[in-house]
C-alpha cells in the first residue's frame, strides 16, 4: 500500500510551492474587484488606487513598498533562495548578504535601463507582479527582468508569466504593464500590446520556451517539475489543458479625482479615502467602454482579457520615487507621462 509520500504531486500543491506573498492591500486599495464584475461582462476591469494617510495619497510609502518588492520580481527563485539561505546561516550579526542582494537588484534594473533607455517602465512591471501575486494568487513562473537585458530576449516581450490553479485547472496569466498619463491612453497601449502578442505565434512559443528552460521551475523537485512541464511544454504537449488569460496592469495619473478633496476635520479618518473611492467607482462604465472599444478595434477577444487600473496622483512622481527607493537615478530619457497642464488644471 502506497504512503502519502509516494503519491504523485497535485498541480495545486506544486503551484503553491512557487507562490510569493505580497501585502499589496496595505498600500493599494481595491474599490472594484474582478469578482464583483458580472461574469458575462467582458473585458473584466478592476479599479485600484494608492491608499491615503488621512487626506494625503501615500505615494512615498507605496513607492518604497514597490522598491522592496523589486527583488522578488527581478531575481530568479533559485537566486532568491540562495540569498535567503545565506542570510539565515549568517552569524554574529553579519548582514552583509543583505547588501549583496541590494546590489544585485540595482544591477538588474540598471542593466535593463542601459539596454533599453527609452523604456522607463520598471515600476509598472513590479506593480504587475504584486497584483498577480496578491489578487490572482498566481505564482511567478519566470523572472523576466534579467532576461530583458539579453540580446535573445525581445525588448517588448511579456512583463511576467504567472500561474494559478482553480478547481483543479491550470490558469496561465500573461502580464502586460503600462504607465500612462491617463487611463484611456494606458488601456489603448495595453490593447495594442496584447493584440501584437496574440498574433505572434513565434513570440508565444518563445515565452513558453523561456519558462520551461530558464524559469523558476528549476527549484522544484523532479516530480513536481515534470508535472509542470507536462502542462507548459507547448512543443511536446501543445494541447495540454490550461486556461490562458492576458492581464493588463495600467498605472496612471488620476488628476481630476485626487484634486477633488474634502476639508480636513475631526471626522472619521477614512472619509477622504472613501470619498475618492466613490468618485473613482463612478468611472467604471467609462473605463470599461474605452477598453472594450480599444480591444475591438484590435480584434482581441475581450473574454480573454482582464485589466487592473491603478490610480495615483502623478505616475511620473511615483516612477521617480521608485528609482530613489532602489538606489538608481532617473534619466533625461524618462519622458513625462502626465502633462503639466493636466496637473495644474485637474484635467483628465
Amino acid at each position: 500500500m502506497s504512503s502519502p509520500a509516494d503519491s504523485p504531486p497535485s498541480l495545486s500543491s506544486v503551484i503553491q510551492k512557487l507562490l510569493d506573498k505580497s501585502p499589496l492591500d496595505r498600500f493599494v486599495k481595491c474599490v472594484v474587484d474582478l469578482t464583483s464584475v458580472p461574469p458575462y461582462k467582458a473585458p473584466r476591469v478592476a479599479l485600484l488606487h494608492v491608499r491615503f494617510k488621512e487626506d494625503i495619497p501615500s505615494i512615498r510609502a507605496f513607492s518604497d513598498f514597490l522598491g522592496n518588492q523589486a527583488a522578488n520580481y527581478a531575481l530568479s527563485r533559485r537566486r532568491r533562495d540562495a540569498y535567503q539561505a545565506q542570510m539565515a546561516s549568517a552569524q554574529n550579526g553579519d548582514v552583509s548578504a543583505a547588501q549583496e542582494l541590494s546590489r544585485a537588484v540595482r544591477k538588474a534594473f540598471i542593466e535593463f535601463r542601459q539596454a533599453n533607455p527609452s523604456r522607463a517602465s520598471e515600476v509598472g512591471e513590479v506593480l504587475a507582479y504584486c497584483v498577480a501575486v496578491h489578487h490572482l494568487q498566481a505564482s511567478q513562473l519566470i523572472a523576466k527582468m534579467a532576461l530583458k537585458t539579453s540580446n535573445n530576449m525581445p525588448v517588448y516581450g511579456l512583463d511576467g508569466i504567472h500561474a494559478s490553479v482553480v478547481n483543479g485547472e491550470l490558469n496561465v496569466f500573461f502580464l502586460e504593464s503600462k504607465l500612462a498619463g491617463t487611463a484611456a491612453s494606458g488601456t489603448a497601449d495595453y490593447a495594442d500590446s496584447v493584440s501584437g502578442f496574440l498574433k505572434d505565434d513565434g513570440q508565444y512559443e518563445h515565452e513558453y520556451g523561456l519558462v520551461t528552460s530558464l524559469g523558476n521551475l528549476d527549484v522544484l523537485d523532479p516530480a513536481d517539475k515534470d508535472l509542470m512541464l507536462n502542462y507548459l511544454d507547448v512543443f511536446g504537449n501543445p494541447n495540454a489543458p490550461k486556461r490562458e488569460r492576458s492581464v493588463g496592469v495600467v498605472c496612471y495619473s488620476e488628476v481630476k479625482h485626487f484634486a477633488n478633496k474634502l476639508e480636513v476635520d475631526d471626522g472619521p479618518l477614512s472619509k477622504h479615502e472613501d470619498y475618492f473611492g466613490e468618485l473613482y467607482k463612478g468611472d467604471l462604465n467609462r473605463h470599461f467602454t474605452n477598453l472594450d472599444n480599444q480591444l475591438g478595434v484590435k480584434g482581441v477577444d475581450p473574454n480573454k482579457c482582464m485589466v487592473y487600473l491603478v490610480a495615483v496622483p502623478d505616475v511620473d512622481e511615483l516612477r521617480e520615487m521608485f528609482y530613489e527607493s532602489i538606489g538608481i537615478a532617473s534619466l533625461d530619457s524618462d519622458v513625462p507621462l502626465t502633462s503639466p497642464s493636466a496637473i495644474k488644471g485637474g484635467k483628465i
